[in-house]
């Protein structure tokens, strides 16, 4: 539903239920389905989700994200690290 080419509605409001478990395997779905999104629309739109979750807006959530972020560097998977890192890199 995170790679849902035909429709971004359903890409968008499962990354928001995603990301609103606040924990390290939602993170890693949301970024994985955006380093996998083939669709522009798709990947926009998870862009989107990982930039605007209203939590991340606050001193206490940022540095959430940021640890988050720092532990999917180290990732097996290489898609998912590249992402974290290139997400990092757009906090600095």
């Amino acid at each position: 539903m995170l790679l849902d080419a035909c429709d971004t509605g359903v890409t968008s409001d499962t990354a928001t239920a995603v990301l609103a478990r606040g924990d390290l395997p939602g993170l890693r779905a949301v970024l994985a389905a955006r380093a996998q999104a083939a669709d522009g629309g798709t990947a926009d739109q998870l862009s989107a989700e990982l930039d605007c979750d209203p939590r991340w807006m606050t001193g206490e959530g940022a540095d959430q994200l940021i640890r988050q972020l720092q532990t999917l560097t180290s990732d097996a998977d290489p898609q998912v690290r590249d992402e974290a890192r290139r997400r990092l890199s757009l906090l600095r």
